[in-house]
């Protein structure tokens, strides 16, 4: 891999990275193995986070809640796409051409 340009790193993560400029400075002059360690060092933490986040009692049961509550939408909206996805199915068994074609 070559070198890269600061600019070929992903806007998304760069926003994120303009926050950490203690961090960004450190790596910018770590060699090979050091990135390799904070490598292992950030996924550890990842880790933990993630299964903090899974053991979260409060998060997991306002989940349930959104889950309970939009089940009415979720299953309206899945008829609806059944029956578009029907009508479609029957359009183009008698012939009637779907896709791109612009009238």
């Amino acid at each position: 891999m070559t070198q890269q340009d600061k600019n070929d790193f992903p806007a998304k993560w760069n926003k994120v990275l303009k926050d950490l400029p203690e961090f960004k400075d450190i790596a910018d002059a770590a060699s090979a193995d050091e990135l390799k360690k904070m490598i292992v060092l950030a996924e550890g933490n990842v880790y933990n986070i993630e299964k903090e986040k899974e053991s979260d009692a409060k998060l997991n049961a306002a989940r349930e809640i959104v889950k309970e509550h939009a089940a009415p939408y979720r299953d309206a909206l899945k008829t609806q796409n059944c029956k578009v996805k029907y009508c479609l199915f029957l359009l183009e068994g008698k012939g009637t051409e779907l896709g791109d074609a612009v009238d």
